[in-house]
Formats: C-alpha cells, structure tokens, sequence
C-alpha cells in the first residue's frame, strides 16, 4: 500500500514538472511561435489570454448590408448570455432624440453572438451608438457614418489574410485609423480572416483585435479558403448580404461595381455562379464607370483551380473589369495590364499612369497579419513587396474626367512608419 501511494505521489510530480516545464516553454517561446508557427499560435494566445467571462459586449463590428448609405449592421459576442441586448443610436452624442432596436442571439460553441441590423438611416449622417447587455453593462459610445447617396468621391482600404499575428494585425488596424481615418469610407477583406473557421474563439480574437476599425467602418468580407466548408462560422458572425447558402453577392455605389465572388472548392464546376458573373459584368458595364472583383485566390497564378482561370478569367477581359482583388498569397502584388488573362499576356509600354484603360489590373493583398510569403519573379507583374500592408483606393468623380488613385502602404515588422509601397492612377474622360 505504502509503494502505491508512492509512487502515485511520483507520476503526480513528474506529471506536474513536465506540465510545468511545457508551459515555460512556451511562454519564453512567445515571439517566435507567433512569429514562425501559425498553427500553434491561435491555441498557445488562447492559453495565455483566455477571453474572461462576462456579458459585456465585445468584438463590435460594423458590416455592410442592403447599402453603404441608409442600413448597417452591428455585431458582437459575449460570453454570458445578456438579458437585454440592444443597440441605442442617435444624430445626437448625448442620445437625446434617440432610437433602440433589440438584437438577435445565437449560442455558438459557448458564446453568445448576436446581430442588430439598422435600416433607414439618413444618408451622410454621422451616428452616435452604444451596444449593451442591460441598463448596467453597456460599451462606450461609439459612431458610423453613412455614405452620401451620390457622390464625386468613394474611398475604400482593401487587404487580407489577417489569419494568426494578433499583434500584427491589431497594429495594422490602429495605422489604418491613426493615418488614414478620413481617407476611407469602407474597408473589404479578401479572405482568409481566421485561420480555422470553425472555431468560435479564432473569431472573437479577431473582431476583439479589429474593433478599432470596425467599431467605426463598415467592412465587407470575401470567404477564404480557411473559412470554407459546412462548419464555418463566418456567416453566424458576420450579418451580411452573403450567407452560407449564397457566397457571392454585387452591389453598386456611385456608378462603381463591387462583385464578391467565392473562389473555394465548393465552387469548382458549379455554374450557377459563372453564369451569374456574366451576367452582372454584363449589366454593371452598361451603367458603371468602373467595376472592382474580388476573391481570394489569385487568378494569376497557380494557387487556384483551373476551373476558375478557364471560366472567370476571360469574362474580365470582355467585360473590361477595372481591378481584380485577391489574397491567398501572403504579400502584395500588382499585375500590368493584361490584355489576355487566360494567356497571361500583357501590356508593359506604362507602369504607374493609365489613360483609357480597357484591360483588367490584377492585385494580390494578403499581407494583414498571415505569416509573409516570397514571390515568384513573374513577367506580368508591375510591383511587388513582401509586407504587412493594406491598398487605399479613392474614385473622384470631375466634370470632364474620372480617375482611380491606388496607394498601397506597407508596416515594417517591428511596427515603425507606414511606407508607400505602390501607387498607380487609371483615368478615363468623359
């Protein structure tokens, strides 16, 4: 008896110094495993950050839906069940005049999601709103601005691939804010936002790390080939025009063509989508000045079924699509013109200035917070950077001439300046 309690006494020690020991491990291992391991990394930050439990919101994000200028949705977690959640809002900060609406929850994988949509809201109006949980818990006041119903000026921010780095991620969200707050109305992300989709904690980690910029942004989102698939929560966390049962979704604004599209397996040899692209492209050349695609695998290259590049590629090319933006490739990327995107052929006679342009540019922005990849040294492409970075797009409408400004920043690693990386102007006249 006196041996087995013994040696029960000693697997205890010994198991106690081994979880000990693993623990040190990774703790003094930190930067480096979040730096190098993105596989590890979402569960070891789980380990030494659990999210505490509570039922004050957290994680707000604004989304766009129905329209960028009279609806919004908001969105949040808790990780107890509120009694009375609800979103207050108002023209005025003080919330006299004030209105509420009641949001709608959902229990996933132990946390408490829940989405309020806003609709008739007055265009080009800045909001003051606060999310709470009951008359105590509440958030800080908050603010949105609609957009203009028509305007000569439309700024987005486009990037992607936000998968693992917390800290590069929020980093990036904060330069985003800090330099170029009233430089972008709106903000699209090309996939690849979480790296598991079906794990509820990877999502609260995000929109917990993003709240500085979707707390204030409408953001539309792109599915990711780590979003993909039956079990992906992206749709319970994200009120948006798209849902789990429809993928891809267009809308326009200011005579300019926003297509979503998804580029995963499901996808693959399924036309629907196609015959649908064509005819939007169809539609959106007649009435837009210029129309933007975006999906997360880059067509240009090899990272992306066949399928795609036989059937999408060329309906760019007829319909003379403007700019084509995806992720996937952990860097940024910016094609010439290319004249024939099936054949790869380009036109190389201008780099950075455009007139008149008839054929479609492609850009690689996966560079928000994935492990950075290299590139391959293609003979299509314009410019290229290896960096943490995100594209600032603005459309101004003149009277004689309308012009796209592209500028793509990029972060250095240890978080200094923000550097111009790219930059390029297409202008057709009226």
């Amino acid at each position: 008896m006196e041996r087995k309690s013994k040696l029960i006494i000693s697997v205890i020690i010994v198991g106690s110094f081994i979880f000990a020991s693993c623990f040190i491990y990774l703790y003094l291992n930190y930067n480096s495993m979040r730096n190098d391991s993105e596989d590890a990394y979402p569960y070891y930050y789980l380990l030494l950050n659990p999210i505490e439990e509570s039922s004050m919101p957290q994680g707000i994000r604004l989304t766009v839906i129905d329209g960028l200028n009279n609806s919004i949705g908001i969105s949040w977690f808790t990780t107890k069940n509120a009694s009375n959640p609800e979103v207050e809002y108002s023209l005025n900060s003080d919330f006299s005049d004030s209105n509420s609406i009641d949001a709608n929850v959902s229990y996933i994988s132990t946390f408490f999601i829940y989405h309020a949509k806003l609709s008739d809201l007055q265009s080009n109006k800045t909001y003051f709103y606060q999310v709470s949980s009951d008359i105590t818990t509440k958030r800080e006041i908050m603010n949105f601005t609609t957009l203009a119903t028509s305007s000569n000026n439309t700024k987005f921010l486009v990037y992607g691939d936000s998968r693992t780095q917390r800290t590069v991620r929020n980093m990036l969200g904060q330069k985003f804010m800090e330099n170029f707050t009233n430089y972008f109305d709106f903000s699209i992300h090309t996939g690849d936002i979480v790296h598991h989709g079906s794990i509820q904690d990877e999502w609260n980690n995000y929109f917990i790390d993003m709240e500085v910029v979707y707390g204030y942004k409408q953001g539309v989102f792109v599915e990711g080939n780590h979003e993909q698939g039956s079990s992906t929560k992206m749709y319970d966390n994200l009120l948006m025009n798209s849902t789990a049962d429809n993928r891809y979704y267009a809308f326009s604004y200011n005579d300019i063509g926003f297509i979503i599209l998804n580029s995963n397996a499901a996808a693959v040899d399924d036309d629907t989508q196609t015959d649908w692209l064509n005819e939007t492209l169809f539609d959106f050349s007649q009435k837009n000045l210029f129309n933007f695609v975006y999906l997360h695998h880059p067509l240009l290259h090899s990272r992306i079924d066949p399928y795609f590049q036989e059937k999408l590629s060329p309906l760019f090319d007829k319909y003379n699509a403007s700019i084509i933006f995806c992720g996937h490739n952990h860097h940024y990327e910016r094609s010439f013109p290319m004249i024939n995107s099936t054949s790869l052929e380009y036109n190389n006679t201008e780099k950075y200035n455009y007139s008149e342009l008839t054929d479609p540019i492609y850009i690689v922005t996966g560079g928000a917070g994935a492990p950075l990849y290299g590139f391959d040294h293609d003979n299509f492409t314009a410019a290229r950077e290896k960096a943490y970075h995100f594209v600032i797009v603005e459309v101004e409408k003149e009277l004689n001439k309308t012009e796209i400004s592209l500028e793509a920043y990029g972060m250095p690693e240890n978080f200094g300046p923000l550097q111009l990386i790219d930059n390029i102007t297409i202008t057709n006249f009226n």
